[in-house]
């Protein structure tokens, strides 16, 4: 990424603009230098940085080019109906990724959120909750899916970028190409405007670009932008999930789409059933929802795993059984594909059982060596049909 002097930036700015237009400009700039945040003037700004048409991006923008920037996988669920996976295409796939990489990985995620970052992963959450003797579980039902481009605008306008630019930002990082019996999540939601200075109103009235028939475009579960992004829309379920842990002396965290609140003791007076509706309470104020059949809870005496790791000890520790199951998934994801091989181990997508198989063998590189060798050599031997070129 170009590096910026606002000095000449406003030297330039004043030969063609006048002097407040300039003092603007350079302000803009210097918040984004600022927060760490590359310079992005406007989405014709953005096609040269990427070397990506305007024309293909405002395309995208317009919501005119869903089938084309997106494949979708589908696969069948052991409990009936489709699961589905978005790869994305073209050249939309190369500024999702100067999104994510450029802007994304240097926003600062929640201290309780472990997934999709360089200073987290598998092994330092489950780490937080070794010697627990309770342990209470829950799953969010279609994580990438409950975060629509109004949250995705509040995160760019948040990070600085002008207030056209980030709903610019948000539509090429959404999508509005689902599965019919998703559609529920594309539809507008009752509240305040959610584009304010667009004026937009619950039918979308004011918006400087086209409206999908009243829909809200969703984060593409495949894409790179979507897993950070999804991380900072659960900010706010973090720090209300967070005070709740801590008034109760627990700790939380938050892998992704997983939720573990453990506890060395339930204070006298607070029943299991409470702690669990206070749960549920906060996430679906955060606008998700909880996966009802995966809640789980684990007393004393009982086996404590913590994303597939054993935190009965002062660490956590992969068990035999886990070895077994690491060998098991490599073995089928090579000969039957991730996405079979996801549906047949009980996962919700083959993007969610890829990144937890990754982040497994991550562990073992800290456990043992050799085995970690094989098991590496192995993964990256996998096709991943969403990292795929077109």
């Amino acid at each position: 990424m170009e590096t910026w002097s606002t000095h000449h930036l406003y030297n330039d700015a004043l030969a063609v603009h006048d002097t407040d237009t300039a003092l603007e400009i350079r302000s803009y700039a210097q918040n984004l230098i600022t927060k760490g945040h590359p310079v992005v003037f406007s989405l014709e700004h953005l096609s040269r940085i990427t070397h990506v048409s305007y024309a293909m991006l405002r395309a995208t923008i317009e919501r005119n080019r869903e089938s084309a920037n997106y494949r979708m996988f589908a696969v069948s669920k052991r409990s009936g109906g489709l699961r589905f996976i978005h790869a994305v295409t073209g050249d939309l796939q190369i500024v999702q990724r100067f999104i994510n990489q450029e802007i994304l990985q240097n926003c600062r995620n929640h201290p309780a959120s472990f997934a999709f970052h360089s200073s987290g992963g598998i092994r330092k959450c489950a780490a937080q909750h070794c010697g627990a003797k309770w342990l209470f579980q829950f799953d969010l039902s279609d994580f990438f899916y409950a975060v629509n481009e109004a949250q995705v605008f509040r995160i760019f306008r948040e990070m600085g970028y002008r207030e056209l630019l980030a709903f610019e930002l948000g539509r090429l990082c959404t999508t509005t190409r689902l599965p019919r019996n998703k559609h529920m999540y594309l539809k507008w939601r009752p509240g305040p405007p959610l584009f304010p200075r667009f004026g937009g109103e619950a039918r979308g009235e004011g918006l400087p670009y086209p409206q999908s028939s009243g829909q809200l475009g969703v984060l593409p579960q495949g894409a790179p932008t979507s897993p950070m992004l999804s991380n900072l829309a659960a900010g706010k379920l973090d720090e209300s999930l967070s005070a709740f842990a801590n008034d109760l002396g627990f700790v939380y965290t938050r892998y992704a789409d997983d939720i573990t609140i453990s506890a060395t003791n339930i204070p006298r007076g607070v029943a299991i059933g409470t702690i669990c509706h206070r749960v549920i309470d906060c996430i679906r104020k955060a606008g998700f929802t909880e996966n009802r059949e995966k809640i789980r809870i684990a007393g004393p005496g009982s086996k404590k795993v913590v994303l597939g790791l054993l935190v009965d000890g002062p660490q956590p520790r992969i068990s035999r059984e886990t070895y077994k199951r690491i060998d098991r998934h490599l073995h089928a994801a090579k000969i039957y594909g991730l996405e079979a091989t996801a549906q047949h181990e009980g996962f919700d997508s083959a993007f969610g059982f890829h990144n937890h198989l990754t982040g497994l063998v991550r562990f073992v590189h800290d456990v043992d060596l050799k085995r970690w060798a094989d098991f590496s050599q192995r993964l990256t031997s996998i096709e991943v049909p969403w990292q795929a070129m077109p």
